[in-house]
């Protein structure tokens, strides 16, 4: 042998082995046992000259991402070779590329050559199934459940594994009809075509399916809840509950369905119900920390806050979901006022989802207590930590609420700023730029922010709203406010701030009627020291002084220290 002639049969012995190797591995053993071990080698085809040639370029083409030669080589190979395995990895091949007629060609190649292959039933199903050809791919299904084992449930299972990776809902949908009319007694499959219908949204249909299970078997609560569900989906809501407390009067040691009935009324803001609920099921299991959660959470929800702090220090106490627990017990302290205390639950918050939010708390409740800069510190600290962007907003927005709540304008400004260096458009960092700008006389600033946001969010309210309101309040351009507080009004009309800003632009173009009108349904939305301090200069120039007194009074009881107010009574009061 000449040595320029070794590497190239060497070459050749590897591929032929290769391709071989290749599809005997991706040859499926079926139940009769089409025989891939000892007699392998008598069984095999022949290798002539023409496979050998199509076996390789197939694999050099698909090695090298040229599919659709690979795809036609193959096809070659399946006619010229009495292998099944040629024609199975024809299909495969197919297949994967998404050729589906050809797919269809190599399996009636694959199918006259060993049609009692198990996996022919399955590849025929998904390119059916991918051709758009649900009825065809039914038949296909139907007999890959004659090969599974088990009861109903598998059965119904190894269709929604099959549906969901290989078929949309609507093609899914029509095999699943199929499947049922040809063995309308396996209820798991009648519940998955109801699921499948209730995703497309036939309610109507899904719930005929869902009766046609509890016409065999009526005490099927999961059944009932699915039902329930897609009443609340249709908005018959009140019905949806009452068909719950029905089969759960029929079935009252049945937790699980109690349990749904509780989340359902939680949902429907039906709190008191569902606490009933919830205590009926902690009767059964005092230590379940689900319903302890539950329980705590609801009870915030409803105002109870020491009700509520008793469930979660309980958690706390079994340490069960502490960090959810101690996040909430946090936040209970702090609406109370008990900042220390709130500190200390939310430094025992040590992972989920709850850490980042109780490090911002943690800085505001410092700030609170006038450690401000080491507030700040910790802030800066944690913002230098984050790699996600919005984290870091939020960051850079804590740190410049703190700034303002002291009064420290400069610095938020110069906070907002830097941040903006990093990332010149984002929407909350304009808006809280510009805010904190006008606190500077930096008019400049706020107009020239608010008309870049106003650019990218030509319907952003707030946006709207900051400009009108600054215009009017800081300049003479009232009737160019007043358009851009009335394009907020016209998107949020119930919005006390927009009405708020109309009543105060009003004001100042000297239509005291509106001016009251406004500003009297502003703040009888919200009691705001801001709005008290607008309201009140209103009625006070409109010889109400007592009424203004009155308002104004209201808003120092919400917050005696904010500046506009004070410097309105102040102005007012010493004319």
């Amino acid at each position: 042998m000449k040595a320029e002639e070794f590497h190239p049969r060497l070459l050749m012995i590897l591929l032929v082995t290769f391709s071989l190797l290749t599809i005997n591995a991706c040859a499926t053993t079926n139940s009769q046992g089409l025989d891939r071990s000892a007699d392998a080698a008598e069984n095999q085809a022949e290798l002539s000259g023409d496979l050998l040639y199509e076996l390789l370029v197939g694999e050099f083409a698909g090695n090298s991402g040229d599919m659709e030669l690979a795809i036609e080589s193959y096809d070659r190979a399946a006619m010229i070779s009495d292998d099944p395995r040629v024609a199975a990895r024809a299909a495969y091949i197919a297949v994967y590329s998404e050729d589906y007629d050809k797919a269809l060609h190599s399996l009636e190649r694959w199918e006259a050559l060993a049609p009692e292959d198990s996996d022919l039933d399955r590849m025929y199903a998904i390119t059916h199934l991918k051709l758009g050809e649900p009825l065809a791919a039914a038949t296909y299904i139907q007999g890959i459940l004659d090969t599974v084992e088990g009861n109903g449930h598998e059965k119904a299972l190894a269709v929604k594994r099959l549906l969901a990776k290989e078929s949309n809902v609507e093609d899914g949908l029509v095999v699943l009809d199929a499947l049922n009319k040809a063995d309308p007694t396996n209820q798991h499959m009648l519940i998955l075509q109801a699921r499948y219908a209730a995703q497309l949204e036939k309610f109507d249909d899904a719930i005929d399916v869902l009766d046609r299970v509890l016409e065999m078997d009526p005490t099927q609560a999961d059944v009932h809840i699915i039902k329930s569900r897609i009443l609340a989906a249709q908005g018959k809501q009140e019905q949806s509950i009452a068909l719950i407390a029905a089969v759960l009067m029929e079935q009252p040691e049945n937790d699980n369905l109690r349990l749904q009935y509780a989340r359902m009324l939680v949902e429907q803001k039906k709190f008191q119900q569902a606490k009933a609920q919830f205590n009926v099921l902690l009767e059964n299991e005092p230590q379940n920390p689900d319903i302890l959660l539950s329980m705590g959470l609801l009870n915030i929800e409803t105002g109870d806050l020491d009700e509520a702090g008793g469930y979660l220090q309980q958690l706390v106490d079994i340490g069960q979901k502490e960090d959810i627990s101690n996040y909430y017990l946090g936040r209970i302290a702090q609406n109370q006022e008990q900042h220390k205390i709130a500190i200390s639950h939310y430094l025992k918050v040590n992972s989920g989802d709850y850490v980042f939010d109780s490090k911002l708390r943690i800085a505001g409740l410092f700030a609170r207590l006038g450690r401000v800069d080491e507030g700040l510190r910790q802030l800066e600290v944690l913002a230098e930590n984050q790699t996600s962007w919005p984290y870091r907003v939020r960051v850079y927005l804590a740190q410049g609420e703190i700034l303002a709540s002291k009064q420290r304008y400069a610095e938020g400004l110069e906070i907002y700023s830097r941040a903006l260096q990093q990332k010149p458009d984002d929407a909350d960092l304009l808006y809280a730029r510009a805010l904190m700008a006008e606190k500077v006389d930096r008019i400049d600033i706020t107009e020239a922010d608010l008309r870049k946001l106003l650019s990218a969010e030509p319907e952003n309210a707030n946006a709207l709203n900051a400009l009108g309101y600054t215009l009017a309040d800081r300049t003479e351009r009232l009737e160019e406010a007043r358009e851009y507080i009335k394009r907020a009004a016209e998107l949020v009309p119930d919005d006390p701030a927009i009405l708020d800003s109309l009543g105060w632009v009003s004001y100042r173009l000297g239509n005291m009627q509106d001016a009251l009108k406004w500003l009297s349904l502003a703040f009888e939305k919200l009691e705001d020291a801001e709005i008290a301090a607008h309201y009140g200069e209103v009625l006070w120039i409109n010889n109400q002084k007592e009424k203004a007194e009155k308002v104004w009074n209201i808003g120092l009881e919400k917050n005696a220290e904010h500046p506009v107010l004070l410097e309105t009574i102040e102005r007012l009061k010493n004319k």
